[in-house]
Order: structure tokens, then sequence, then C-alpha cells
């Protein structure tokens, strides 16, 4: 008979063998390890800001193009008078032109802004983060070629 200053503690088993205790344990550490942030590796940080660079260089060679063609849009057509004065009309650039420079000018900057600011949210909740970038490669591609195109056929 146990004595009077001794107190048994009864643990119940499970089939697995395990105490209440060892499974609370459990419990706990699986609800730390979920909500624990992980570390983004060096390298997945890498590749996202290459690809946000590759991104950058492509938005910048379509904008060159398409302000050199955009200059071109405006043209005035000047006639001299016998007295010597000038007389000018202004001709306008097609509709297709102003849609080309809107489609191909939004669309790269959205698309590079949103890679910017998804893959820095994916990076800070420990996501992978070149994915946000690498999918804005195509959506500025497709963009920049749209805005190529419309604005080309305009100028010509």
């Amino acid at each position: 008979m146990p004595g009077a200053g001794d107190e048994t503690v009864r643990q119940t088993l499970s089939k697995s063998g395990e105490t209440a205790a060892d499974r609370s344990k459990t419990a706990e550490s699986e609800s730390n390890s979920t909500n624990a942030p992980t570390q983004v590796s060096r390298k997945d940080t890498l590749l996202a800001a290459l690809l946000f660079a590759v991104d950058i260089a492509i938005v910048a060679l379509f904008s060159y193009d398409l302000f050199g063609k955009a200059f071109g849009l405006v043209r005035n057509r000047c006639t001299a008078k016998k007295d010597f004065s000038v007389q000018c009309t202004v001709i306008r650039p097609a509709g297709s032109a102003l849609w080309g420079l809107l489609i191909a000018g939004g669309g790269m900057s959205l698309a590079l802004v949103a890679a910017l600011v998804l893959a820095a949210v994916a990076a800070m909740t420990g996501r992978r983060a070149w994915w946000w970038t690498a999918a804005a490669l195509p959506i500025i591609a497709i963009c920049g070629l749209i805005g190529h195109f419309l604005v080309g056929n305009a100028v010509d």
C-alpha cells in the first residue's frame, strides 16, 4: 500500500504504446513546425533576382523599340506658300498605334510590378519566389510583341 505522501498517477496507454503526455508533446511540436516560417534558400533568391533582371532587360528592349516607333508616328506636312509663309497640318497616327502603346506599356509594366511584389511576398512567406518572376517573362514578351506589331503597322 502506498504511503500517505505518495501519489500514484495513472497514464492511459494507446494501442501504439504512447501515453497521453507523449501525444500532447507530439501535437505541440507539429503545430509549432507548421506556424514557423521556413527559410528561403539563397539559390531561390538569386534565381528570382536573375529572372527579374532578365524581365527588366526585355522591358527595356521593347520600350526602346516602341518609343523609337512612337516618335515616327506624329508627322507634319508643311507646304511653303508664295509669300514665304509655311502652312503645316498634323497627320495623326492610327488608333492601332495608341492601342499598341497602351497594351505594351501597360501590360509590361503591370507584369513587372506584379512579379516584384508577388516574389517579395513569396520570399517572406517561405515559398518559391522565382516562380513569379519566371511567370512574368511570357507575359512581358507577349505584350511587347503585340505592341511592336500594332505600332509597327501604324507607322508604315
